[in-house]
C-alpha cells in the first residue's frame, strides 16, 4: 500500500510539473519555434572555435510557427526567409537524422536537448557544428 501511495504521488507531481499553461514551449521542448542565442561554432578545415566573444557580435535565430525565420546580428535582422524540417532522414543504414533547410540552402542536421539546439553541417566534409540555447521569454 505504501508503495502504491508513493507511486501515485510521484505520478501526480510529474503530471503537474509538466503542465504548460501559456502556450509556449516547455522547459525541455523539442520544438524549434522560438528564439535561439548563439553560443559557439566549431569546425572548418582548421578546427576553429568561434564564439560571440571571439567574433565580436551576438547572433540570434528566431523560428516562427509559420515556417519563417529571422537571423539577427547584434539585434539587427541580417537574413530572413523560410525554413523547412525533414524528420527521420535516413543518413546511413543505421542512423536517422532530423534536418533543417533554410532558404533552400544545404540542409543541416539538428537536435534539441534541454533547450539547446545543436546544428551540424553533415553534407560538408569540413563543416561546422553550432550550438544555440533557447531564449526564455520575459
Amino acid at each position: 500500500m505504501r508503495y502504491f501511495i508513493l507511486l501515485f504521488v510521484a505520478l501526480v507531481l510529474c503530471s503537474v510539473s509538466s503542465c504548460n499553461k501559456n502556450g509556449l514551449p516547455g522547459p525541455s521542448s523539442t520544438q524549434i519555434t522560438g528564439s535561439w542565442r548563439w553560443v559557439k561554432s566549431v569546425g572548418g578545415i582548421g578546427g576553429f572555435t568561434l564564439t560571440p566573444k571571439t567574433e565580436g557580435f551576438n547572433q540570434t535565430l528566431a523560428f516562427a510557427s509559420d515556417s519563417t525565420f529571422k537571423l539577427y546580428k547584434n539585434d539587427a535582422v541580417q537574413l530572413s526567409g523560410k525554413f523547412s524540417i525533414t524528420r527521420n532522414y535516413k543518413y546511413t543504414p543505421t542512423q536517422n537524422l532530423d534536418l533543417i533547410k533554410i532558404n533552400n540552402q544545404t540542409a543541416m542536421a539538428f537536435i534539441i536537448r534541454n533547450d539547446t539546439l545543436y546544428q551540424n553541417d553533415i553534407f560538408i566534409a569540413d563543416g561546422f557544428s553550432t550550438v544555440y540555447v533557447r531564449v526564455k521569454p520575459d
